[in-house]
C-alpha cells in the first residue's frame, strides 16, 4: 500500500508538471498573440537519419542517442555510451545540414545526453562593394556590370546546443527535457537565444507507447545587438508506435503517428486549423528484417515524403535517407547519410584486433 501511495505521489506530481506546462503555451500564447513565425524554424526540420525517414513520427520511438531532440525522456532507454553523426544535404545541395549527438548510459537514476545541430548556407556571393555604380543610384542598370574582383563571399548559419537529462518515474513512465542554446549568423550579424523543453515517454503496452514533448516551454527569444529580437511560441508534439512481429516470419513492424500543434496562426501548410492553432499530422513505418536489416517510410507535417534504410550491427548503425515531394519537388530531393557508434562494443573490437 504504501509503494502505492508513493507512485500515485509521483503521478500526481508529473500531472501538475505537464498540466504547468500546457498552462505556460496558453499564457505565452495569449500574451504574445503570435510568434516570429519562422524564427525557430531550422529547428522543425529535425535529427537523426532515421526519425526524418519516419516523417519525424519519433516521438513516442526515437533512436537513444536521438532522442536528445525528438524527447529526452526516451534517453532512459539507453544503457551504453553511443553517439551520432549526421550529414544532411538539403534541396538539392543548397542548405547543408550537420548534426552531433552523443547519449550517456544512466547514472543514479538519470540519464544524459547532448547534441550539436547547424544548418547553413555557405559561400553566398556578396555583391554590394562590386557594383560599378555609373548612375549613383545603388542599380544595376543597362551598360553597368559588376567588378567580379569586389565580390566576396558570406555565410547563414543557424546553431543549437540542446542538454538533455530524463529519469524513470517507474515501470512505465519516464520523464526528461533538454536546456537549448540557438545562435543565428547571417554575414557580420549574430543572434543568441535560450529555450527549454520538456517530455514524457509512457509504456501503455509492451508493445505500445506514447509520448510527448511541448517545446519552448517559457517562450524561446533570440536576441540581435540592434534590439530587433524574435521569439518562438510554444508547440506541442504528440505520437504513438506500436510493434508487432508475425511468428511466422521474420520481420517486425513498427508503425507510427504523430501530432504537431503549434500556435503561431499558420494556415497554409496544416492539415487541421482552428482559430491561431494549426496541427500536421505525421505517420512512419519502419520494417525489420533479420534484427539488422531496416526499411523505413514516413510522412512529415508537412505532407512530404521520406524513405531510408539502415543496417544495425553490435557495433552501431549506418542510415540513409531520402526527402521527395512537396517542396523538395521544387527545390530538389534531400540525401541524407548518418553513423551511429557504441563505444563500449567499438572498444571491445579494435581491442580483439589489435
Amino acid at each position: 500500500m504504501k509503494f502505492f501511495n508513493i507512485q500515485q505521489n509521483k503521478y500526481i506530481k508529473l500531472s501538475g508538471l505537464f498540466q504547468i506546462a500546457l498552462l505556460v503555451c496558453m499564457i505565452t500564447t495569449s500574451a504574445f498573440a503570435f510568434g516570429d513565425k519562422y524564427a525557430g524554424e531550422f529547428l522543425k526540420i529535425g535529427m537523426g537519419v532515421r526519425e526524418m525517414s519516419l516523417g519525424g513520427a519519433a516521438v513516442a520511438s526515437p533512436q537513444a542517442v536521438a532522442a536528445v531532440y525528438w524527447n529526452p525522456a526516451f534517453l532512459v532507454e539507453n544503457s551504453v555510451l553511443s553517439g551520432q553523426f549526421m550529414h544532411t544535404e538539403e534541396f538539392g545541395g543548397v542548405l547543408n545540414l550537420d548534426y552531433v549527438s552523443l547519449a550517456f548510459p544512466g547514472h543514479s537514476g538519470y540519464a544524459y545526453g547532448v547534441s550539436y545541430f547547424r544548418l547553413g548556407v555557405d559561400d553566398i556571393p556578396d555583391t554590394r562593394s562590386a557594383l560599378i555604380d555609373d548612375n549613383g543610384n545603388g542599380q544595376l542598370d543597362s551598360g553597368e556590370r559588376l567588378d567580379f574582383g569586389k565580390i566576396g563571399k558570406f555565410g547563414a548559419s543557424e546553431n543549437a546546443l540542446l542538454l538533455a537529462m530524463a529519469r524513470p518515474i517507474n515501470s512505465k513512465l519516464c520523464i526528461g527535457g533538454n536546456f537549448k542554446i540557438l545562435s543565428k549568423s547571417l554575414g557580420s550579424t549574430d543572434a543568441w537565444g535560450f529555450g527549454f523543453n520538456l517530455s514524457a515517454l509512457y509504456r501503455l503496452l509492451p508493445s505500445l507507447q506514447v509520448g510527448a514533448i511541448v517545446r519552448d516551454v517559457t517562450t524561446t527569444f533570440l536576441y540581435y545587438p540592434d534590439g530587433d529580437n524574435e521569439f518562438i511560441l510554444p508547440s506541442v508534439q504528440l505520437g504513438g508506435v506500436y510493434t508487432f512481429a508475425p511468428s511466422a516470419i521474420p520481420i517486425v513492424f513498427r508503425p507510427s503517428a504523430g501530432l504537431d500543434m503549434i500556435f503561431e496562426g499558420e494556415t497554409n501548410q496544416s492539415d487541421l486549423s482552428l482559430g491561431f492553432t494549426s496541427s500536421g499530422f505525421r505517420l512512419g513505418l519502419e520494417i525489420q528484417v533479420k534484427k539488422f536489416i531496416l526499411l523505413r517510410a514516413g510522412r512529415d507535417n508537412l505532407g512530404c515524403m521520406h524513405v531510408g534504410f539502415g543496417l544495425e550491427t553490435m557495433l552501431g548503425a549506418i542510415d540513409y535517407g531520402l526527402a521527395m515531394g512537396g517542396s523538395y519537388t521544387e527545390l530538389g530531393q534531400s540525401h541524407r547519410v548518418g553513423i551511429t557508434l557504441h563505444f563500449v562494443e567499438l572498444g571491445k573490437s579494435l581491442k580483439r584486433y589489435l
